[in-house]
């Protein structure tokens, strides 16, 4: 099984590095792409056999997209034909929304898109279904998350809290981003964060998932400079790596007459995750436990128990709130 890494940055150096020392999946060459050559070459040539700098023009069986948000879209449909898979992992709510519109040209070509493999969207809607798992009804779907993964990463979460935000409430509604202030207490080391409205896709996959609820929204954790300045270019240079990450999903619902509600999250830099997200869902597509064509969300693609049993070895644990 030959794989395609599309960009060297963060997440994208993160995934090769994995693969290239994966023993729990089929993996024969992993190439390595970036519009820096030099990138892609100190990369492949760290990481050693199977790792080596490649093209766009290669062939591979999985095609990865971890280049920089808001420019995906237009990559998948530079590999339709060429890759049997295409996982994409950008938080960009216009990349999304394009990936969905193409799920028709992709049926066409019995290939398979997966939108959203990361940390959110990804894991954060693995684990909005495991939360649903024994839940009668769901009426509200809530996710929330900390921390950026990289430069490019960091750009794209200034760039969605100074953008209209999406939300579920019986119907699509916009709202400013950077407003809905809401404290959220996401695992440790992170803990509490204001969190707010911004330009997140998270909730346009939850509802092909969850689409009775009368809720589904999503929310980032901002400072108060974040937020005054969204609409300006960033003040200052952001961080090579985020060092600190978290998500927080809260599935509120029936079961049975009970009115009930669940809290799930994890904790990790986001480039961390979104890297041990993407390795896992390669490990299943190598153990040939992912089938579909067409545009997906990763949880459509996944059964959330296994998913989350294999992340557990790629370093990601998953943890429930049980209250005081």
């Amino acid at each position: 099984m030959d794989v395609l890494v599309v960009g060297a940055g963060v997440v994208g150096a993160g995934v090769a590095k994995r693969l290239a020392g994966s023993s729990s999946a089929p993996i024969g060459r992993v190439a390595v792409f970036d519009r820096n050559p030099d990138r892609a070459w100190r990369l492949s040539e760290r990481q050693g056999a199977p790792a080596a700098a490649g093209s766009l023009d290669d062939t591979a069986d999985i095609v990865i997209l971890a280049t920089a948000s808001g420019s995906q879209a237009r990559l998948a449909q530079r590999f339709l034909g060429k890759a049997q898979v295409v996982l994409a992992t950008s938080d960009s709510l216009g990349d999304v929304r394009r990936l969905l519109g193409m799920n028709g040209a992709v049926r066409q070509r019995n290939s398979l898109v997966v939108a959203g493999v990361g940390m959110a969207p990804g894991l954060s809607d693995v684990l909005a279904v495991r939360a649903a798992a024994d839940l009668d009804r769901v009426t509200e779907v809530h996710v929330a998350k900390f921390g950026t993964g990289g430069p490019a990463c960091a750009r794209q979460h200034h760039k969605a809290l100074g953008s209209l935000a999406l939300e579920w409430r019986g119907g699509w509604r916009q709202r400013p981003g950077g407003s809905g202030r809401e404290l959220c207490w996401f695992p440790g080391p992170v803990d509490a964060a204001d969190c707010y409205r911004a330009a997140l896709p998270d909730p346009l996959l939850l509802a092909r998932k969850f689409n009775r609820a009368d809720r589904i929204t999503a929310r980032m954790a901002a400072t108060r400079r974040d937020r005054f300045s969204s609409w300006l270019p960033m003040l200052r240079p952001p961080h090579p790596e985020g060092r600190l990450g978290a998500i927080r999903v809260e599935v509120r619902g029936q079961k049975g007459q009970a009115w009930v509600g669940r809290i799930l999250g994890a904790s990790a830099p986001p480039g961390f995750a979104t890297a041990a997200v993407v390795t896992s869902v390669v490990e299943l597509i190598g153990s040939g436990k992912v089938d579909g064509a067409g545009v997906m969300g990763l949880s459509e693609i996944v059964d959330a128990g296994e998913f989350l049993r294999v992340l557990e070895g790629q370093g990601i644990v998953c943890e429930e709130f049980s209250g005081p």
